[in-house]
C-alpha cells in the first residue's frame, strides 16, 4: 500500500506537532541519558607524548630552553567525549494498539526517545 502525497504530507504535520508536544521531555530525558551514557569514542587531545597528533603549544618553549631534550611536546586523542551506541526501538503496530489507543502514547514515546538520544548524539 502506497501513500499518497496529502497522506505522507499529513503524516509529517502529525510527527511534527507530537515532537513539539514532547519536546520539553526529550530536553529532561537528554540529561538523564547525558549521566548514565558515558562517552565511549576519544575525540580529546590530552596529554605530553613523544609522538602525537598536534603539538601542546604551552610545551614548546621548554622543549627549546632544555636544548630540544624534553620532548614530551605532544597531544593525543585519550579522553572520551563522543557516544557510540546502537540502539533499535521497536513499536507495536498490531490490532490490539489501534483499538486500545496506545498508538499516541507510543508515538509520543517513540519521539520522546528519537529526540533525547539525538540530542545528545546516541545512535545513527
Amino acid at each position: 500500500e502506497v501513500a499518497t502525497a496529502e497522506e505522507m504530507a499529513e503524516a509529517r504535520r502529525r510527527w511534527q506537532a507530537i515532537q513539539a508536544e514532547t519536546n520539553n521531555l526529550s530536553r529532561r530525558l537528554c540529561e538523564k541519558l547525558r549521566l548514565v551514557m558515558e562517552p565511549l569514542v576519544a575525540t580529546k587531545l590530552r596529554g605530553d607524548y613523544r609522538t602525537g597528533k598536534r603539538i601542546n603549544m604551552k610545551r614548546v618553549i621548554g622543549y627549546i630552553a632544555s636544548g630540544y631534550r624534553k620532548d614530551k611536546i605532544w597531544l593525543r586523542r585519550t579522553k572520551p567525549a563522543k557516544r557510540d551506541y546502537r540502539v533499535l526501538l521497536a513499536v507495536d503496530d498490531s490490532e490490539s494498539m489501534k483499538k486500545s489507543g496506545a498508538g499516541d502514547m507510543a508515538l509520543a514515546a517513540l519521539s520522546t526517545l528519537a529526540n533525547g538520544m539525538s540530542q545528545l548524539e546516541i545512535g545513527e
